[in-house]
């Protein structure tokens, strides 16, 4: 494999990255090496499934699918976005008790948590509603369905907004007692990567040592107040991958497998 003059890298636009590329952006670390752009979860899988990225942040199911496909993808060790109970920014919003839910609203920015959420109707609640689509910027009030899933940045913006609302990490937890993956740094395996994965664990180690200034910004810029946006970062997202986090993600293939989500496609497969 012949190393690209620069490694193109494709981050999730949310709150919840900022403390992982951080350092990039505001060029603390030299990033010759790579090109970064910024986009929402589901884009990322389709960029990085086209070879219009070489890495990209995206969302686990979708590492998943593509081994579906073949596409000898490869997770980048140590870094992920994962919550150990509560997550706060993946949310279902919903006007009645969950046991009465008929018909769910999904954010089409989201891929795994669609997924996460189908799996915990169907092991934790024994539940089959309807789904439709909807754009993040839905308020959860106004909707037609009787809940919506929202995530990010739009999820933290509507905490409290109904009756009844379910915490998906926490939903996640309480049934396996293990931790969510939400996202990994995903390389396409035809890539040489060269320096690029040591520069995105030195930036996530930057950028953790970062967060209060982090949220101060982005408290701004999202209309959030800062406690809560430092609060997020440091208490509820994690950004390693550890041995409790594989098994987290090993859970979470198997129930995608069991509940048809996804196809058997084999062994995680790190850089």
């Amino acid at each position: 494999m012949a190393q690209k003059s620069r490694i193109s890298v494709g981050a999730v636009s949310f709150l919840n990255t900022k403390p992982l590329i951080y350092p990039i952006l505001n060029c603390e670390l030299p990033s010759k090496e790579i090109s970064l752009s910024l986009h929402v979860p589901s884009r990322l899988a389709t960029l990085l499934s086209q070879n219009e990225i070489d890495v990209g942040l995206i969302p686990i199911v979708e590492y998943f699918r593509a081994n579906e496909r073949e596409d000898s993808y490869r997770i980048l060790p140590d870094i992920s976005i994962s919550s150990r109970g509560s997550v706060l920014s993946i949310q279902l919003f919903s006007r009645v008790p969950i046991h009465d839910i008929k018909k769910i609203a999904l954010d089409s920015s989201s891929r795994s948590s669609i997924t996460l959420l189908k799996i915990l109707l169907a092991e934790k609640y024994q539940l089959s509603p309807t789904f439709i689509s909807c754009e993040p910027s839905v308020n959860p009030n106004s909707i037609e369905t009787d809940a919506v899933l929202l995530i990010g940045d739009a999820a933290l913006k509507n905490l409290g907004a109904t009756e009844y609302s379910y915490d998906l990490g926490k939903e996640w937890h309480d049934l396996t007692e293990l931790p969510f993956v939400y996202a990994c740094w995903v390389a396409r395996g035809d890539v040489n990567l060269g320096n690029a994965p040591k520069l995105l664990t030195d930036s996530r180690y930057l950028g953790i040592k970062q967060i209060p200034e982090i949220a101060k910004i982005e408290s701004v810029k999202l209309g959030l107040p800062e406690q809560l946006c430092k609060r997020y970062l440091q208490e509820h997202i994690h950004f390693d991958l550890d041995e409790s986090a594989i098994a987290g993600l090993e859970s979470f293939y198997e129930l995608a497998v069991k509940n048809k989500l996804v196809k058997p496609s084999g062994n995680l497969h790190f850089v």
